[in-house]
């Protein structure tokens, strides 16, 4: 029976992603410590990270196709399996001459395999769990990602300090404990058992097309709410992420003109407002109603307009950085709890065989609302930082507005 939040394949589910979760953490820190040493150059650096942000965006439809009709353990196994591989590959590329370009080549390989993760383990998690412990389930697994965030950067950067720029070889050391890892994961995955939902052996072209417009036409005919309810949540991804991804180091150390100290600082609260922000939404969840979800956001409008305030102020540096930092703390506490309940939501409201597209079409749509907001709001920054205070109120009017609409929308969820 399905009635315990951490029953044995959710627990086994958990340990798989706090390896896999972690090990991808720690590998993708440290290439970009590596890059950075490599080229000294931010623009080599950014472009690579651009282009490895790009496959979920197109990738993530098939990946809700074959996690509809495959089995989602053995893709979570071979998923983590060829992040194995790729970290081995990766220590191998450090004794290698040309290191940059077969490390870009092996970051989009991985990011093409990222692709596949989220809409798989997000199909799987409702087929595992009953309908109303889900929240409580996402949010476990919001905690996993969020700690493994705040770990990994950190045991990263110590452990690129010991092993020296100067001597890359010694970096493989991390890379094939990295690897190591993902192995372990795939092994314990390999214990978790997840009902079968329309599971074919083999998916052509025509049939993944079809698979496709299937589930187009499942939200636009049928679940027109959920489709508003996605749209709505990359609304928010596209205004309030790249706010604060963009938006907290230009405004330290350019606006402010603070110690880098300052930002990490900053970047330490956020990740620490993300897990408090999982717990939150588990710990309320049975009080929490689904209708509720446009206050999260409307309070993160009225944040964001209080952060203008302070702007236009012209107060001190330090009080106007506490001001952000309390700020950053409520939106970003909001956000995780907002997302949690979403996507919680849309999994209660869609059938298990369709959960895999519709996850995908989720993880797609958010993806491309955060590139564009990136660079949206990067150009915004540069272009206008003597009117921050203006970006600031706009951003916070569309925030309030959307939310508006929104009332109406989550209250069919």
């Amino acid at each position: 029976m399905k009635v315990q939040v951490f029953n044995r394949n959710f627990v086994l589910l958990l340990i798989g992603q706090a390896a896999s979760m972690f090990a991808t953490v720690l590998l993708k820190f440290t290439v970009s410590l590596v890059i950075l040493d490599l080229t000294g150059s931010a623009a080599v650096f950014g472009m690579i990270t651009s282009i490895s942000c790009l496959p979920p965006v197109f990738l993530s439809p098939l990946a809700g196709v074959l996690a509809d009709r495959k089995n989602k353990r053995n893709l979570m196994v071979a998923m983590d399996g060829m992040y194995c591989i790729m970290a081995i590959l990766l220590a191998v590329s450090m004794s290698i001459h040309n290191k940059l370009l077969i490390i870009t080549v092996l970051m989009f390989l991985l990011s093409i395999i990222s692709s596949f993760e989220a809409p798989v383990v997000q199909a799987s998690v409702p087929l595992i769990q009953s309908k109303e412990k889900l929240v409580k389930s996402n949010a476990a697994v919001n905690q996993v990602s969020m700690i493994t965030n705040l770990i990994g950067p950190l045991l990263a950067g110590v452990c690129y300090g010991i092993a020296g720029k100067n001597n890359l070889t010694r970096v493989q050391v991390i890379f094939l404990a990295c690897a190591l890892c993902f192995f372990l994961a795939a092994y314990v995955e390999t214990f978790i058992k997840i009902p079968n939902v329309n599971i074919r052996e083999t998916i052509g072209l025509q049939t993944a097309m079809q698979d496709f417009k299937d589930g187009i036409h499942y939200l636009l005919k049928g679940h027109r709410y959920v489709f508003q309810a996605i749209l709505l949540i990359a609304a928010f991804v596209f205004l309030i992420q790249p706010l604060l991804i963009v938006g907290s180091p230009f405004i330290v150390r350019i606006v402010l003109e603070l110690n880098p100290a300052f930002n990490g600082l900053l970047q330490a609260s956020m990740g620490a407002a993300g897990v408090l922000g999982g717990i939150m939404a588990g710990v309320i969840s049975d009080r929490f109603k689904t209708c509720r979800i446009y206050q999260l956001f409307l309070i993160m409008g009225v944040s964001t307009a209080v952060f203008g305030i302070a702007i236009l102020l012209n107060i001190s540096p330090i009080i106007t950085y506490i001001v952000f930092v309390m700020i950053g703390i409520v939106i970003y506490v909001l956000a995780v709890m907002a997302g949690i309940y979403v996507i919680s939501a849309i999994q209660q409201n869609i059938s298990d065989g369709m959960l895999g597209r519709i996850m995908s079409f989720y993880s797609s749509i958010t993806n491309a609302a955060l590139t564009m907001g990136i660079l949206l709001y990067g150009y915004l920054y540069e272009k206008y930082s003597e009117q921050l205070s203006v970006i600031m109120f706009v951003t916070a009017l569309l925030i309030v507005g959307i939310s508006c609409m929104g009332k109406r929308i989550y209250r069919h969820l």
